[in-house]
């Protein structure tokens, strides 16, 4: 059973959620889908937090929202989405990660410069702590090798 205050050191995935329905999705089926054809290195986590874009309105350009990661399965965008069987993508792979309850920060963490997000490896503890989304980042780490960060514009660039 996973804690319902989680450990500072617990593995979160922070994931781009560009539409409304997909967050919706998350809180009322309890799943996430991420293609096999952009799955970050680091995929595994033990919580998926979801960083929200201008679809949000309001709520846009923040982590607002976490949810445990209870397994992954291999699936067809068909199979996840049977409502769009003309889609291009109707037939690709796709990772279907089943999640717990979906939880609200307590804080969000808003991006006051940063926009474009795809995939955040970080840890419980520093989205607790983080009063931007570049403060999830891992400084140590070189940006410049991370392929985590390619959808965040950030290649190249020191994150402190």
């Amino acid at each position: 059973m996973i804690s319902q205050d989680p450990e500072d050191d617990a593995r979160v995935l922070v994931v781009v959620v560009t539409r409304p329905r997909d967050l919706a999705l998350a809180r009322e089926a309890g799943w996430y889908r991420v293609p096999l054809a952009r799955v970050p290195s680091r995929l595994a986590a033990d919580y998926l937090a979801f960083y929200q874009t201008a679809a949000f309105g309001p709520e846009r350009w923040a982590v607002r929202y976490y949810a445990p990661v209870l397994r992954y399965r291999i699936a067809t965008r068909l199979e996840l989405l049977p409502d769009e069987p003309e889609h291009p993508r109707a037939a690709e792979r796709y990772y279907r990660i089943e999640l717990g309850p979906l939880a609200e920060l307590p804080l969000p963490v808003p991006a006051a410069r940063l926009r474009r997000v795809a995939f955040i490896a970080t840890t419980f503890g520093q989205l607790r702590r983080a009063s931007d989304v570049r403060q999830l980042f891992h400084p140590a780490e070189d940006a410049r090798l991370d392929p985590d960060l390619w959808g965040a514009g950030l290649a190249g660039r020191r994150l402190r």
